[in-house]
């Protein structure tokens, strides 16, 4: 079987201040009565369409591409193939010429 697991990246977010903390640290301890809802809209999901990804069948091709190229691909690590098939999918998507 396909091992599917993703690996994400983490994003490095600057430091919480300890203002932030006290104030998370003061939202965890609060019970869920006491937290203000009332300006969240109510959300009906009555006539939603949710839509599944559908998985697009794969050809291997073999091909030439520069180095410079290729190196910015492969800086991100392992996975280099699949963003340059999301390259190539963005530039489609948003009308590129060839």
């Amino acid at each position: 079987m396909r091992n599917t697991e993703r690996a994400y990246r983490q994003i490095d977010f600057p430091p919480l201040t300890e203002a932030q903390k006290k104030e998370l640290e003061a939202i965890g301890k609060m019970k869920e009565k006491d937290i203000n809802t009332k300006d969240i809209p109510e959300v009906d999901f009555s006539d939603a369409v949710f839509h599944y990804a559908v998985k697009v069948p794969k050809k291997k091709i073999y091909t030439a591409i520069s180095e410079d190229n290729l190196e910015w691909l492969k800086k991100g690590g392992k996975g280099y193939q699949q963003r340059l098939d999301n390259v190539i999918r963005w530039a489609r998507s948003n009308g590129c010429p060839l």
